[in-house]
């Protein structure tokens, strides 16, 4: 008698790593106007009619925010406040193409729909804290 064979099954996928715990919401919020704060600043040059200096300090400033970004995970505010963006399945830093392209770009021309940047912001209050442009990305922000 002939047993019968198993169809091939896929490998499991792997569980996410939670060994890093989300970052608070207080300390994304903080993160976000820490970064809010650094544009102003610069902002502040374009208010003393120095048309030159706004660019120089808005290209520097964006130039720094896409190298942290994209080596440490982290903008300037995350950095003040010891939080980071790491990939959901292996809390690794996501590089440029995640950190930057997806979370930061995309998320960008998606803001441009009326009310997302509002729902995507609310969902922060979901139990994993994650908003929209962490599950478009498939990252998480946790405590460095």
């Amino acid at each position: 008698m002939q047993t019968p064979i198993a169809p091939p099954q896929a490998p499991p996928k792997p569980a996410p790593i939670t060994s890093m715990a989300p970052a608070s919401r207080g300390s994304r919020l903080l993160a976000a106007i820490v970064d809010m704060a650094a544009f102003l600043c610069v902002y502040a040059a374009f208010l003393l009619n120095s048309m030159t200096l706004f660019m120089v300090g808005i290209c520097a400033l964006i130039a720094i925010q896409i190298y942290f970004l994209s080596s440490r995970g982290q903008t300037i505010g995350k950095m003040v406040m010891n939080i980071k963006i790491v990939k959901l399945n292996t809390d690794r830093n996501g590089g440029f193409g995640t950190n930057v392209l997806v979370r930061g770009i995309a998320n960008g021309i998606l803001s441009m729909i009326p009310l997302y940047s509002l729902v995507d912001v609310l969902f922060i209050f979901r139990e994993d804290r994650r908003c929209i442009h962490d599950m478009i990305a498939g990252t998480r922000v946790v405590e460095a």
